[in-house]
C-alpha cells in the first residue's frame, strides 16, 4: 500500500501539482483506473531524491472533462494523450493534443482500455461470422 496518496478534485491537479514541482518534486508518471461509473487518475511525483513517491488521485464521471497538467510541465504529455486515447479521459487544454492517435491507429478500437469496451471486443470476437456458423456446401 503506498502511504502518500492525496486526495484531491479534478480541479485541484493543476495547482497541487505546481506545488509539489516548485518544491523539487519530480513528475514520474499517471495511471487511469476504469471504476465502472467512473475514471480513477493518479498522478506521481518523486520526492526526496527519488525516494519517496506522491500520488495525487481524484475520481471522475467518464463524460467530465479534467485539466492538462501539461501547462505547469510537459512531460505530462504523452501520458495524458494515453489516458486520452486509451480510457477516453476528457484531458482538456493540452499543449500537444494527437487527437487520439498517438498510438492507436485510424483504424483502431476507440478507447480499449474502458471496461464496457473491453467487454463488447470479447463479444465480437465470440459471436461466429456467418461462414462459421453455417457451413457452405451441405450434405
Amino acid at each position: 500500500m503506498m502511504e502518500n496518496i492525496i486526495q484531491i478534485t479534478k480541479d485541484d491537479i493543476v495547482g497541487e501539482g505546481k506545488k509539489l514541482l516548485d518544491a523539487g518534486a519530480k513528475f514520474v508518471t499517471a495511471v487511469c483506473n476504469d471504476l465502472d461509473e467512473n475514471l480513477e487518475v493518479s498522478y506521481f511525483f518523486s520526492t526526496n531524491r527519488g525516494i519517496d513517491l506522491t500520488c495525487l488521485r481524484y475520481t471522475v464521471g467518464k463524460d467530465e472533462e479534467v485539466p492538462s497538467l501539461t501547462g505547469v510541465t510537459l512531460s505530462t504529455l504523452l501520458i495524458e494523450n494515453e489516458m486520452k486515447e486509451l480510457f477516453g479521459l476528457k484531458v482538456k487544454d493540452l499543449a500537444i493534443d494527437y487527437g487520439g492517435y498517438l498510438m492507436l491507429a485510424h483504424d483502431s478500437p476507440k478507447t480499449p482500455m474502458l471496461k464496457e469496451r473491453k467487454t463488447d471486443l470479447k463479444e465480437q470476437k465470440a459471436e461466429p461470422s456467418e461462414e462459421q456458423a453455417e457451413p457452405k456446401g451441405g450434405s
